[in-house]
């Protein structure tokens, strides 16, 4: 059933639906002007020949010769087919005694037992010698008219009408094909795989094949760019991680040799905290060039979560931190073990940071995992800001860390294609990860 609502939304399928519906609307339109115009041109012939019939009847104008011409022609007649009255002075004669309709020219059903009356007819009238002439006849050919009009509606227009509506479902199908791949495309894109390319789109040339055409040039494009960007970070990074390296190395050193210097600590522990923002820069870039993609194997959330409160347990105690995990029915999902710890260690570390004491709770839900805090939390107007590497918020630009954390975080769920929500704790923050549960096949 989705499916066809989705061919229905495209626009070839709404285009031949709206030409079906123009077609059926004029064909009817020229049906009944048609229909009228053969009506009226049967109903015109019809009426002359009862003007006929009746001045041939008249022809004499005395009331008693038209009553015996009456009688006469009604033994000549099939009542089926003509009905002949006579109401004049000496009373009604005639193969119908019934009830007549008001008017001169008129159609209506007629019903007379006695006469073996009983149909549709076409009836004139004529006042003559005193009385009234009425001369009717049988409207079948009008009902012929009508069935002919009918079957010619039955087997041209609706049959035209399915063939062009097949036609447009057969086009819409292709077209949503076609929309189906670029919209395949598109998502890869927007998650992170730049190597996504459109495949080969079958038949003919089409606005379709553009659109493919320019999405795989810019998608190309794009690529080449974040590339090159990419490659730029890594060997700024690893040009300056060796030097920065042999600082460190020079002045533990220093460190050795005089000990009582108290800004060699200080510029020993400035100089740690430069190679780990280092090193988290080169994890995210790894991480956003897919490459760990290939380790994805099942991880169980619940099983994950348990390991990391417990090595982060006797940490939270010290900073007198209540650390508590909570499960529910916790999922397996596919990804990579490793960096979901490490995800799951930024966020507790946050958590720790930014909360002075009180309880800081892991959940798992399902496929979902959540570390909530009490502490200041994050103004909703800078949440998608804190996603940004090396951002931080103004009062926490004088603790330790380097706005990569949530960072990082952020770049393994999008590996992983989840979702990353943070929310208000009331008070302090909550983080919500939401990711999709592996089956096996």
């Amino acid at each position: 059933m989705t499916h066809w609502r989705e061919i229905l939304r495209t626009t070839p399928m709404r285009l031949t639906l709206r030409l079906v519906v123009l077609f059926v609307a004029a064909s009817l339109g020229a049906f009944a002007v048609t229909w009228w115009l053969a009506n009226e041109a049967l109903l015109d012939a019809t009426e002359t020949v009862l003007e006929q019939q009746i001045d041939e009847l008249s022809a004499a104008d005395e009331p008693q010769a038209i009553g015996q011409a009456v009688k006469a022609a009604v033994k000549r007649s099939d009542s089926d087919h003509l009905l002949l009255r006579y109401d004049g002075p000496d009373g009604t004669v005639g193969n119908y005694l019934g009830r007549l309709p008001p008017g001169k020219f008129r159609q209506s059903d007629l019903e007379d037992e006695q006469h073996d009356v009983d149909g549709h007819y076409i009836l004139l009238g004529k006042n003559v010698a005193g009385g009234t002439l009425t001369v009717g006849q049988d409207a079948e050919a009008l009902t012929e008219l009508r069935d002919v009009f009918i079957q010619v509606l039955t087997f041209t227009l609706l049959p035209t009408a399915l063939l062009v509506l097949t036609g447009g479902v057969f086009i819409a199908l292709r077209s949503a094909r076609r929309a189906a791949a670029i919209e395949d495309t598109l998502a890869r894109l927007t998650a992170g795989d730049l190597a996504a390319r459109l495949p080969v789109l079958t038949g003919p040339p089409d606005d379709l094949t553009r659109v493919g055409s320019a999405i795989d040039r810019l998608a190309a494009a794009q690529e080449a760019s974040v590339a090159a960007l990419r490659q730029v970070s890594a060997d700024i990074a690893h040009d300056l991680k060796t030097p920065i390296q042999r600082l460190a190395v020079l002045l533990s050193e220093a460190r050795d040799k005089a000990p009582h210097l108290e800004v060699l600590d200080r510029a020993s522990a400035e100089i740690d905290g430069i190679v780990a923002t280092f090193q988290s820069l080169l994890r995210i870039a790894q991480i956003e060039g897919g490459s760990p993609r290939s380790r994805f194997a099942p991880v169980d959330l619940g099983s994950l979560a348990e390991t990391m409160v417990e090595l982060y347990e006797a940490a939270a105690e010290e900073t007198g931190h209540n650390l508590h995990l909570t499960l529910t029915d916790p999922a397996t999902i596919k990804g990579d073990r490793m960096l979901l710890g490490q995800l799951l260690a930024n966020l507790i570390e946050n958590a720790l940071r930014h909360t002075s004491s009180g309880a800081i709770t892991v959940f798992v839900e399902n496929a979902s995992l959540i570390v909530a805090d009490k502490g200041p939390g994050i103004p909703k107007e800078e949440r998608q800001a804190v996603l940004r590497r090396l951002y931080r918020l103004d009062r926490s630009r004088s603790t330790p860390g380097n706005g990569l954390g949530l960072s990082l975080v952020d770049a393994i769920v999008k590996l992983h294609d989840g979702s990353l929500v943070l929310s208000d704790n009331d008070p302090g923050l909550r983080v919500t990860v939401r990711f999709a549960e592996f089956t096996e096949m």
